[in-house]
């Protein structure tokens, strides 16, 4: 997702696109989305840098880790970007710095509801769903 430096207005750039996962080079080994990305960017220039303030929602599929149980959930997550100026620079690609930031923020601990029973050690029943078979 690049940006043109000169498109950068004054008082700053908003940017609002939905964009496929690939586009910014994630795909299902790196993270399971169930949906595109929506992402909103406010990009504005100080000095000799461009800042960028984002924000991306998506639909992620996860494992309960209680219960094993398929959940899909969506979440918004916000990154907020630095870039120097330099006299050779002619866009600023923020796509890469997000994929980096996804996948370094999926959570490994995701569960299906708060109290999620979980599954039965003995027996292998979601107690969710069903009574423990074990006596």
């Amino acid at each position: 997702m690049k940006f043109a430096v000169r498109d950068i207005a004054e008082d700053g750039l908003d940017v609002k696109k939905t964009v496929d996962p690939d586009e910014i080079g994630l795909d299902a080994k790196d993270i399971d989305l169930q949906s595109k990305l929506d992402i909103k960017a406010r990009v504005y220039r100080v000095d000799d840098f461009i800042l960028a303030d984002v924000i991306v929602t998506a639909t992620y599929g996860t494992l309960c880790a209680r219960c094993l149980e398929s959940i899909d959930h969506v979440r918004s997550r916000e990154f907020h970007f630095d870039y120097e100026v330099k006299p050779d620079l002619d866009t600023v690609d923020v796509g890469e710095d997000i994929r980096q930031e996804m996948i370094l923020g999926i959570s490994f601990r995701e569960f299906c509801k708060p109290d999620c029973r979980g599954i039965c050690k003995g027996c292998g029943m979601n107690l969710n769903l069903e009574k423990c078979k074990c006596k």
